[in-house]
């Protein structure tokens, strides 16, 4: 609705700056001797506008809102266009010749009101959910630093974590972190990380100590070891590898360092997706030294920003056909060589072709993120706000801003179960896994996990 109320409020502004249509009308109406069926429409419009938005949350959307102002105004104008037509016949003149006096601003005020509605959706309150405690409807995890991106270790006992250091334009690049999360008793633990040999990356590519982890993703390899690919953002731009081991003591997982690519210049890596035989495929969100305005003026217009990228053990390739507004969160389906791809700030997800290099299906969803793949489902999740509504969010532990989780169906893209929050422990989320019937989710910007049970 916001998208509709942007077009409509811009089509007001240029249909009022068309003089000779606006002066057409106005004689009609002066030479009408009654417009009673007009202002019963009118009315009856207006009417079913204010129910709408009176049973909905209206002061909680800024789209609910206007539908509500807009929904008493026109049953007013039906009224007055129905009781009195012969004093709007007396104040047209008037209007007429100070014509651009009025339009002018009136189209000032539309163009206005046409992008604080790009700009603007969640007008409601955020809880204060700066003490980490659950609530009726998502139990937290707390103890954990921006847990951006989920896996799940191959003994299904395990989530595998990275903690989000930070990106721009939103944040300075920082260092994060990995962690574990034991199901059983879901504690927090710190995996051990050794060094070994770079057998697995570039040869001109050294090890860090530290890491920036974004994007991470687990395959067992045709060798029958366990991969862990990691986007790394600190100190530099990186992709790690790691060798996931697993004790026979204790069961518990630890990383072994086993090489690592470099990332040209030119590009800002978001998520990972790899393939068996050790190459993989990484999405190019947008330039490194993107500004916040231009950032913002990318996701409002949808502009192109970024591409999927392909890594063949040589070099970067770009995959033909793949560019799109904030490419995000990516997963592989090796057996049907689909690629699913979350364009971020052009919201939707695409499943795309690697045979053919083409887009196959999309679903529409607001600001998708990491992408999971679960039987033949898809695991997504949907900021329900925009930009601007965030506030001062980056600067708290955490924030209860509205978001949605989705499940749709990996072949047809039909939409399986829906689950939305607003006002609630958790939020921000950019990752959604499921583990039997309770659904875990990370956040790129929150001092919890959040889990709930879907019914």
């Amino acid at each position: 609705m916001n998208y509709f109320y942007f077009f409509f409020f811009l089509f007001l502004a240029l249909l009022i700056q068309l003089k000779p249509l606006i002066f057409y009308i106005c004689k009609k109406i002066d030479k009408a001797e009654n417009l009673n069926i007009l202002g019963c429409l009118t009315f009856s419009i207006g009417i079913a506008m204010t129910i709408f938005a009176s049973n909905a949350a209206w002061d909680e959307r800024l789209w609910i809102f206007i539908t509500l102002i807009l929904g008493i105004l026109l049953c007013i104008r039906g009224l007055v266009i129905i009781f009195f037509l012969e004093k709007i016949k007396k104040i047209l003149p008037i209007y007429l010749n100070h014509y651009y006096k009025f339009s002018i601003p009136i189209s000032i005020a539309m163009i206005s009101l046409a992008f604080l509605m790009l700009t603007t959706d969640y007008i409601g309150p955020q809880n204060d959910i700066s003490e980490c405690k659950s609530d009726k409807t998502i139990f937290v995890i707390c103890g954990i630093s921006n847990p951006e991106d989920i896996v799940i270790t191959p003994d299904n006992k395990y989530l595998l974590i990275s903690e989000f250091g930070g990106i721009r334009p939103y944040d300075s690049t920082k260092p994060g972190g990995f962690a574990l999360l034991r199901l059983s008793d879901k504690k927090i633990l710190e995996p051990k990380i050794f060094f070994g040999e770079n057998a697995w990356g570039e040869s001109s590519c050294k090890q860090n100590n530290i890491f920036g982890p974004h994007g991470i993703d687990l395959i067992e390899r045709e060798d029958g070891r366990y991969q862990l690919g990691v986007i790394n953002h600190y100190p530099h731009e990186s992709i790690e590898m790691f060798e996931l081991t697993q004790s026979t003591e204790n069961e518990e997982w630890s990383f072994v360092w086993r090489g690592c690519v470099g990332v040209p210049k030119k590009y800002y890596l978001n998520d990972i997706a790899l393939k068996k035989d050790g190459t993989f495929y990484v999405s190019h969100m947008y330039p490194r030294d993107i500004s916040m305005t231009e950032w913002l003026i990318t996701t409002i217009l949808k502009k192109n920003s970024g591409v999927v990228l392909n890594w063949n053990k040589n070099n970067f390739e770009e995959i033909l056909n793949s560019e799109g507004s904030g490419p995000n969160g990516i997963a592989l389906n090796e057996l049907t060589n689909d690629l699913f791809i979350s364009y971020n700030q052009g919201d939707q997800i695409v499943r795309f072709d690697i045979s053919n290099n083409k887009k196959l299906q999309s679903f529409k969803i607001n600001y998708p993120d990491n992408i999971y793949i679960h039987g033949d489902s898809l695991w997504l999740t949907s900021l329900d706000f925009q930009p601007k509504d965030a506030g001062d969010c980056i600067k708290r532990p955490a924030c209860s801003l509205p978001f949605s989780i989705y499940e749709i169906d990996r072949e047809t893209f039909v939409l399986k179960n829906e689950n939305s929050f607003n006002k609630t422990v958790f939020g921000l989320p950019s990752i959604a896994v499921p583990v039997e019937n309770t659904i875990f989710m990370g956040s790129f910007h929150s001092d919890r996990l959040g889990y709930f049970t879907q019914k």
